[in-house]
């Protein structure tokens, strides 16, 4: 049976199909079922939907909030190396 064999290929877009299936099992059904029966979850989902934060946006850097914790943190670096310098 070759690489190319039409067994050989079905089985690999059956599988592809399968890992699809249970993709969209775990992430459209399983992980929301979650944090709606988990209270602790559920809370955090509430809270996050009344403050309308985008839990998902803090990754990026295009968000006011990273951009002004990236600061703070480039300040209080650029400070302790000015202390250090100083000390030495």
């Amino acid at each position: 049976m070759s690489f190319l064999s039409s067994s050989g290929r079905s089985a690999q877009w059956a599988r592809l199909i399968m890992g699809g299936t249970v993709a969209w099992l775990v992430l459209g059904i399983l992980i929301p079922w979650v944090y709606r029966s988990v209270p602790i979850l559920r809370h955090s989902c509430e809270q996050q939907d009344r403050y309308d934060i985008e839990a998902g946006a803090i990754y990026y850097t295009d968000v006011p909030v990273s951009l002004d914790s990236e600061m703070a943190s480039r300040r209080a670096v650029q400070k302790a190396l000015e202390l250090r310098r100083k000390s030495m």
